[in-house]
């Protein structure tokens, strides 16, 4: 079997399920974000980060981000616990 590298697309069904996670991850914290910062400027509320007051659709932005940032980074550590199963799963 020839190997392609880390980021390659195989066969693998753990690999596969490892994309989807980190896709899905990264999407729904940042759809999350989106959602409750949206709200929470309708509502009439001022987020804060780091002590300063963000107006507006800025801040609902800065909250979007920060959560997709999180969602990715917790999608990654789920995509690297599948590749190791894929990978203690492969027959030599």
């Amino acid at each position: 079997m020839e190997r392609r590298g880390i980021l390659a697309f195989e066969a693998s069904p753990w690999r596969a399920r490892g994309w989807a996670v980190l896709k899905w991850c990264t999407v729904g914290f940042a759809a999350l974000g989106f959602i409750v910062a949206a709200l929470s400027l309708l509502s009439g509320n001022t987020i804060s980060v780091n002590g300063v007051a963000v107006e507006g659709w800025r801040g609902v932005w800065m909250v979007t981000l920060a959560l997709g940032v999180g969602g990715f980074a917790f999608g990654l550590i789920w995509f690297l616990v599948f590749r190791a199963i894929a990978l203690a799963s492969e027959r030599h």
